[in-house]
């Protein structure tokens, strides 16, 4: 994929900057007469936010060259404030440049839209008003719209949301961190296992019906997403990891005596391994947007691809679980509605995310 803006774009961009320099500082109109009647002069570029290839200003290796040639990383420039920004990368920051457009564009539609296109704007402000406290990137993927923007968005908000709490599963994991320790005495260690059991058989479900939301947030083909319920399904998305990492918290910091600590240790890790493979969700979106705009340029007919995540349980984990069950001598408190087994039917699931090009 070529990480230049097509012809599309920059039209586009321009456009929508009014051929005037972005810069607010500037504003300098980008475009004017030729000695040629049948030319124009023009002195505006579109430049980009985040470097287009390595040793660019400004370029970010986590982003794909789909997104580097995407609308929502330009910005239309003249050229001695092109020249400018690639000077100093630090003052003339990603996040600097997208609000340098955000302004522009109000400008633009205040000072020289008409009514109808003011009132508009207006409008627009409040929809996107819920996404003031994100990175600059999401809110410009709201406005911008690019093909595919459902994904985008998605993977933007997940990518925001959820990377803190996968990492924080990962450092759980890996014992890097202390948490005030909940101890439990030997009267009451079974029922407390009992309970985390029982939480455990029901965890898994919303994970699903999470998954289903978020397909159909992204409309139908050939029908746009819903903004407004893709953000409200990547938060609960986040609200349920959050409850994954509590409870995976509060089973690695628990106190039992000895004689329970095997089933302590089989129940560690549990379901936090399993969620974290929702992590791949954003760079698969990545892939699927890159996908998309290879279809779209050799004019291959849409096509559905299917994205399966698997919820399993660790190999012989089921065996080793009652065999420490049977040493301790309580099978018999677990009835059949909390066996094992039960256990083992709510968590091998199938997801299955559709994604229609």
């Amino acid at each position: 994929m070529n990480p230049d803006f097509n012809k599309k774009t920059i039209d586009t961009l321009a456009k929508r900057a009014s051929f005037r320099c972005s810069n607010p500082d500037c504003r300098v109109n980008t475009i004017g007469p030729n000695t040629d009647p049948n030319k124009s002069t023009k002195i505006g570029e579109a430049a980009h936010i985040y470097g287009a290839r390595v040793g660019s200003k400004r370029y970010n290796p986590n982003m794909t060259d789909s997104q580097r040639a995407e609308i929502t990383n330009s910005i239309w420039l003249c050229r001695n404030c092109h020249k400018l920004i690639d000077t100093d990368e630090q003052k003339y920051s990603p996040n600097i440049l997208f609000k340098w457009r955000e302004k522009h564009e109000e400008y633009i539609v205040l000072s020289l839209g008409n009514k109808t296109e003011q009132i508009w704007y207006e409008e627009q402000s409040v929809l996107i008003h819920e996404f003031d406290n994100y990175p600059p990137l999401i809110k410009r993927i709201v406005i911008d719209k690019p093909d595919g923007w459902e994904y985008r968005l998605t993977a933007e908000l997940m990518r925001f949301m959820n990377d803190p709490i996968f990492k924080k599963l990962e450092d759980l994991k890996g014992g890097l961190y202390l948490k005030h320790p909940e101890i439990i005495n030997s009267t009451d260690t079974l029922n407390w296992i009992k309970e985390r059991f029982s939480e455990l058989t029901v965890m898994t479900n919303p994970a699903v019906e999470l998954m289903n939301r978020l397909t159909k947030s992204w409309g139908i083909p050939g029908e746009p997403g819903n903004t407004s319920e893709i953000h409200h399904v990547t938060k609960l998305i986040k609200n349920y990891l959050e409850h994954v990492l509590a409870f995976e918290e509060r089973i690695h910091f628990v106190i039992v005596s000895e004689e329970y600590q095997k089933i302590i240790e089989l129940l560690k890790n549990l379901i936090g391994s399993q969620i974290n493979k929702l992590a791949s969700i954003p760079s698969d979106l990545d892939e699927i947007i890159s996908l998309n705009d290879s279809y779209q340029r050799n004019d291959i007919n849409p096509k559905v691809i299917e994205k399966e995540i698997i919820f399993e349980l660790p190999t012989n984990w089921e065996k080793d679980f009652k065999r420490e069950i049977n040493k301790l001598q309580f099978k018999q408190t677990f009835n059949n509605k909390n066996s094992p087994g039960c256990f083992i039917v709510l968590l091998i699931l199938f997801i299955f995310i559709i994604y229609i090009l």
